[in-house]
């Protein structure tokens, strides 16, 4: 029972219910992590996760071992304690058959005296008889009333026997009686119960024949006085009856001291007994209370254990999931470093090709910067050409301008002017066209520039350059807008002069002065006076025609013939056109 009892306990010791051996693997010598340790390659060795998981595997592992150790020392401290009460038991069980042996021999003993005592009644009685029918002595006379004292005070002897301690003997059957062992003892405990109900039974009459010898004991020197003096009065065969109970009488009171004796110290010891048995009850009710908490504990720390192997077991699962991924991950990362390292002799090719590019390419915008500097000194003289031309034009219109209010007349001289102005034209047109070739190469170079500045936009220095070339065009592209927009306005005037010469021309050759001459001949009758018309005409505001017009409208308009400059009121038309005539020059 024992050994199934240790075997139970070594079996809940171990987590999940499992056998002993087979869960070996947790504890001290547990080999799951080292060996998952010893068989990591060296690149997951350093890994975050990794570690974090050996530490929790480690962790776990040392709290069960804890748990293992606290249950082994609870399971050692139950065995001392079950040893211990165990050999408490085996004392109280070899004392209480020491008590229930002497409770025996007393009982023995008790009976054996009260045979005794029965024969020492029946000769007492004999004597009553015989001294009835001899008749020798009255009733009165010392010897009888000896006998009738002697046949009382055995009577009283039995009257006086108390009644036995039930009260000591139940306690003390109870107390031996009480149970000592662990849970699962019932059949003991049982035979104990019967056992000590049979030894009660037995102790009774035993503690009455005690008490009835104590009983004795007292009256006892009294008897033996009045024996002792009725002793020579008696017969031969009363006095030998009398010295026989005497002797026997001290014999029983010798036995009855040593048996009081032997009784007293069996009472305190099963007092010591009973005290040391309440004791050891009080300790296995605490022993009971720390077996309920440790098997509530020991559930708590199963389900615990349970627990750190479900964690474990899952911690295990990544642990493997860790290692295939850190596989895989090997195998991404030796794919990785050799594309890396074909990429790299890719890139080292590059750099060598993009080095001479860009040597090339610094030898072009160098070619290129050398360009631009020829064509902004071109840009720069034909900028200067452009403000020499402008400058001709200028005086070209004036030197028109003054033509034209000088040489009205002259139409050789004008036709001549024709002839320069168409000159004139001309070179101007040669000039558009070579601006026009120089803006379209200057295109194509910003193009170029433009090209070239994609290609170089990894060089700052080519690329701040750039920003100067295109702010230097934009710069030469404004002043070739301006001198577009004043090659425009210096068109349209020319064009407006032009148109207006030729009106004026039409004008001045049609019937102005047919018109005047018809008036002259009409009015004065005489030949016509050679015209010298004087024309105020000035750059962009001369208006032509506007004495035709006035002709145009004569005869639309009011009666009221004035001059407009000098208010002259004439009386005709034809008069107030001669005199603004005169008047105008």
């Amino acid at each position: 029972m024992n050994g199934t009892r240790q075997r139970r306990s070594c079996e809940m010791v171990q987590p999940g219910g499992c056998p002993g051996s087979d869960c070996s693997a947790l504890g001290e010598d547990s080999s799951l992590g080292k060996v998952a340790a010893w068989q990591l390659p060296p690149e997951l060795a350093g890994h975050e996760a990794l570690q974090r998981f050996l530490l929790e595997n480690q962790d776990l592992k040392e709290a069960i071992r804890q748990s293992n150790q606290m249950l082994r020392q609870r399971y050692q401290e139950f065995v001392g304690f079950q040893a211990v009460q165990r050999e408490e038991k085996d004392f109280l069980l070899l004392r209480f058959r020491e008590a229930r042996d002497v409770v025996q021999k007393l009982n023995a003993e008790r009976a054996e005296m009260k045979r005794q005592l029965e024969q020492a009644l029946q000769e007492v009685e004999q004597l009553k008889g015989s001294q009835k029918v001899s008749g020798e002595l009255p009733a009165t006379s010392p010897r009888g009333s000896r006998a009738s004292g002697l046949g009382h005070l055995l009577s009283d002897m039995q009257k006086e026997i108390p009644e036995p301690e039930e009260a000591d003997t139940t306690t003390l059957t109870q107390e031996l009686a009480e149970p000592t062992m662990a849970p699962g003892q019932e059949t003991q405990q049982l035979e104990q119960h019967q056992e000590a109900s049979q030894v009660q039974q037995q102790v009774q009459p035993s503690n009455v024949g005690l008490k009835q010898e104590n009983g004795v004991q007292l009256e006892r020197p009294v008897e033996l006085e009045t024996l002792q003096g009725s002793g020579d009065s008696r017969a031969s065969s009363s006095r030998e009856a009398a010295e026989l109970l005497q002797r026997r009488l001290k014999e029983a009171e010798e036995e009855s001291t040593g048996l009081k004796q032997k009784l007293a110290a069996v009472q305190d010891e099963v007092a010591t007994l009973a005290a040391r048995a309440q004791d050891a009850e009080q300790q296995v009710q605490a022993l009971r209370k720390q077996l309920e908490q440790m098997t509530e504990d020991r559930a708590s720390v199963k389900a615990q254990v349970t627990s750190l192997l479900g964690e474990l077991q899952e911690s295990q699962s990544r642990l493997e999931a860790c290692v295939l991924e850190k596989k895989d991950l090997e195998g991404k990362a030796q794919a990785a470093a050799e594309q890396g390292r074909r990429l790299a002799g890719e890139a080292e090719a590059l750099h060598k090709q993009h080095s001479v590019q860009v040597d090339q390419l610094r030898m072009q915008a160098q070619n290129l910067e050398a360009a631009l500097r020829v064509e902004r000194q071109s840009a720069t003289e034909e900028k200067r050409k452009l403000a020499q031309l402008q400058a001709a034009y200028h005086q070209l219109f004036q030197e028109y301008d003054s033509h034209m209010k000088s040489s009205l007349d002259q139409e050789k001289r004008s036709q001549g002017m024709e002839l320069h102005l168409e000159e004139l034209l001309q070179q101007l047109q040669q000039a558009e066209e070579a601006l026009v070739a120089k803006q379209e190469l200057i295109d194509k170079l910003k193009e170029e520039t433009e090209q070239h500045k994609t290609l170089l936009e990894t060089i700052p220095v080519l690329k701040a350059q750039a920003d100067i070339y295109k702010a230097d065009f934009l710069a030469e592209r404004e002043a070739r807008e301006k001198l577009h927009e004043q090659r425009e306005a210096l068109q349209e005037q020319l064009e407006q002069l032009r148109r207006d010469y030729d009106k004026l021309k039409a004008d001045t050759e049609g019937a102005t002065w047919a018109l005047m001459e018809e008036m002259r001949n009409r009015h004065w009758g005489g030949p016509p006076p050679v015209p010298q018309p004087a024309y105020n005409m000035a750059p962009g505001t001369f208006q032509p025609g506007p004495a035709a017009g006035r002709r145009r409208s004569i005869p639309e308009e009011q009666p009221d013939f004035c001059c407009p400059k000098c208010q002259y009121q004439a009386p005709d038309m034809d008069t107030l056109q001669i005199h603004v005539m005169d008047c105008i020059k």
